[in-house]
């Protein structure tokens, strides 16, 4: 830590001996691990507020967001080699960079297979869809309970993002075998002066090339791969939650006069407004009648009734035959939207899907309206579709720019307390960074995986595995390359030996279960047992006598 900032925090290393000294630094660590926690919650809340923007949420979803979401991890790792002692401290930067890693390739994969899970029916196929002949009580899920029976499906896109990975993870082998041939391998080499440490600096500086070639070409296969299926997810979550309108998520659908842009942004609604046409079409039939009509405004945020839902429902049924078609409902809602954003939509045929606090406030007064909706933020209360992505970009900036100074400014600290509760506790600081570096710096994957699997459909399952492959894999580029930076330039000793191999294991078992597109849940059983496994892998590989 440097002399300026040193003075604003508690050196753990003050505090009294003891347990009432131990009782100090583990409240100390409480305290840090709480506001990294918060940071990083604002870091990815600042990402998901830019996904909302269409002009820029191609670029964020596919090299904003895995970036930022790294740069914790990247900061511990960073400082935990910068200070005078270094070498010692370096096992809190490869505990945050193993314990990460293996954490999200585990906990919120099991988690999110738990959670998407659902019915595999006689046939063998998983029961996404209702099935032909099916009564109103058919559910994804027949029983929350059922465990045997259930499972998830995803595409191949997880295997390829697991090849990714892996290719990624070969940097871990341009500085562990040099180590082992240089004897820096072994716990008893090492205290005997017997590792070269020198002779390992070029290969740590090879690695690090490696590692930032492979950080952008990741960067670049993910801009030309598009992210849509993450940035759609994370927007209908915005709409049903009141976050933004509909009409300024698709501004940019409009030319300057209004015109039609190329279809391409039709099929975009169409495939935005898919979910929830089907959420409440519970016959499958492909039509909605008026109440369920009805139901579908109400989880786009409007909440209509009565004549006025009848006169909207004659007005979207063209046709005239009693019901309305999926086409028809996204032909309207296009129409709807050019007018609005050319300043042309008057009269009754207005679709007025905005935000609910809208909504409450023209059906005021009214049974069907009064007291229900939720509040839309208040930095978007009352704004035009213009507006509110101006309000968006500028509190998602303030949100990054918060989210990164907190954690660069409470890693160090953090570094140091860890440090400290090792040497308290008599063991590696590495086994104290492992468990709790990744509950600062990751919970907020966790919860994503967590929350988009809870939709059970093969799309949100495949957007929650590809999103733990990829972080696994900027842990391998951005966080490696800092880590082999730091050996190379502050030329310290590669004694990682276990540490290395245990994320090796974990990363290429994930391999090769992504290989397969479907999975039955008891596998979430081997895959969190993963975890505490890593963590007998490294103790047993030291008492072996690697380092």
């Amino acid at each position: 830590m440097g002399d300026l900032l040193s003075q604003y925090f508690i050196d753990p290393d003050t505090l009294p001996e003891g347990h009432h000294g131990d009782v100090q630094v583990m409240f100390l660590g409480l305290v840090y691990g709480f506001i990294l926690f918060t940071a990083s919650g604002w870091i990815a809340e600042g990402s998901e507020l830019l996904l909302l923007i269409p002009s820029i949420a191609g670029f964020v979803g596919t090299v904003v967001l895995p970036f930022l979401g790294a740069v914790p991890d990247g900061a511990i790792v960073l400082f935990s080699g910068m200070g005078p002692d270094a070498q010692e401290e370096l096992s809190v930067g490869v505990g945050a960079l193993a314990g990460s890693t293996i954490m999200l390739l585990t906990v919120p994969w099991s988690l999110a297979m738990l959670a998407g899970r659902v019915d595999v029916r006689p046939d063998g196929k998983t029961n996404y869809k209702r099935p032909g002949g099916s009564g109103p009580g058919w559910k994804k899920l027949s029983s929350p309970s059922k465990i045997f029976g259930t499972g998830v499906n995803c595409d191949d896109t997880i295997a390829s993002n697991a090849k990714i990975m892996i290719i990624t993870a070969l940097a871990y082998f341009i500085i562990q075998i040099p180590a082992f041939y240089y004897s820096c391998g072994y716990t008893e080499e090492f205290e005997r002066g017997d590792c070269n440490a020198e002779a390992l600096f070029p290969f740590a500086f090879g690695g690090l090339i490696f590692t930032c070639i492979c950080f952008f070409a990741y960067l670049y296969h993910c801009l030309s791969d598009g992210a849509e299926d993450l940035i759609d997810n994370v927007r209908m979550k915005a709409v049903e939650g009141g976050d933004i309108s509909l009409s300024a998520l698709f501004e940019d659908l409009a030319g300057p006069q209004g015109a039609r842009q190329p279809l391409v942004r039709d099929q975009r609604i169409s495939d935005f407004l898919r979910p929830f046409f089907s959420k409440v079409d519970v016959d499958n039939s492909g039509e909605l009648d008026v109440m369920e009509f009805g139901q579908l405004m109400k989880s786009l945020g409007e909440n209509i009734g009565g004549d006025e839902l009848k006169q909207l429902f004659a007005g979207v049924d063209k046709d005239g035959s009693g019901a309305i078609e999926f086409n028809e409902f996204v032909d309207f809602t296009v129409e709807w939207l050019l007018q609005k954003m050319a300043g042309e939509g008057e009269g009754g045929k207005q679709l007025s899907i905005m935000t609910p606090k809208d909504v409450s406030t023209m059906t005021a007064g009214t049974d069907e309206g009064e007291g229900e909706g939720e509040e839309v933020p208040d930095f978007l209360e009352g704004l035009t579709p213009e507006e509110q992505q101006a309000r968006v970009k500028a509190h998602a900036s303030w949100l990054l720019f918060t989210g990164t100074a907190t954690v660069l400014l409470f890693s160090d600290p953090m570094v140091g307390v860890m440090s400290a509760m090792g040497e308290r506790w008599n063991i590696s600081p590495f086994y104290v960074s492992f468990i709790f570096a990744p509950l600062a710096s990751n919970a907020s994957e966790l919860i994503s995986a967590y929350v988009f699997a809870q939709k059970k459909t093969k799309k949100t399952m495949t957007v929650s595995f590809s999103a733990l492959l990829g972080a696994a894999t900027m842990n391998n580029t951005f966080c490696l390359a800092i880590f082999l930076a730091l050996i190379s330039f502050r030329q310290l000793a590669w004694v990682f030996s276990a540490e290395t191999i245990a994320i090796l294991f974990v990363e290429l078992c994930m391999y090769k279960l992504a290989q397969r597109t479907f999975l039955p849940t008891w596998m979430a059983g081997l895959v969190i047992a993963l975890y505490p496994l890593s963590l007998i892998l490294v103790h047993g590989l030291e008492q072996m006598g690697l380092d």
